[in-house]
């Protein structure tokens, strides 16, 4: 059996949600607890939906569920180069945690370990809750030609 489906045999401790546009999946996340911790595992969008708003709004979800089942730490690994990337998880509260050396061994690259702490706090819901604003200040999750569901 793929990891993928072994996976969606655990909703006590994963969630995974897809960004569709009509019958196309643009994307999917991840994420696996083990109370009081989650790990983000995939944040995938398809590189011609990028820069939409698509992945702002499965974190948003994927922090979400996770607050909601009582996380309080978040962990990630991102590519080293992955500047874009790294500035989303930074609106989300991730900060640099340490360096995973060659973690990225297809490609020969570093992943940079990133965490979010206090998760169960005022501040952090805020911090959610100002990103949902500025989403919907922006029309929503994109822009009228991007995909408008994110689905858990």
């Amino acid at each position: 059996m793929g990891l993928f489906a072994t996976e969606l045999e655990m909703p006590t401790s994963r969630r995974y949600v897809v960004a569709v546009d009509g019958p196309v999946v643009v994307g999917y996340g991840g994420i696996m607890w083990t109370l009081p911790e989650a790990h983000i595992t995939n944040v995938a969008v398809d590189p011609i939906h990028h820069r939409r708003g698509i992945a702002t709004a499965m974190m948003l979800s994927l922090a979400g569920a996770a607050i909601e089942v009582g996380v309080t730490e978040m962990t990630l690994e991102v590519r080293a180069s992955n500047h874009g990337a790294q500035e989303l998880y930074r609106r989300f509260g991730f900060a640099p945690g340490g360096i995973r050396p060659n973690y990225y061994s297809h490609i020969g690259e570093d992943a940079l370990i990133m965490w979010a702490h206090d998760m169960d706090s005022e501040p952090y819901r805020e911090r959610l809750d100002s990103i949902e604003s500025a989403m919907a200040q922006r029309g929503g999750v994109a822009p009228d030609d991007a995909p408008r569901r994110i689905v858990p």
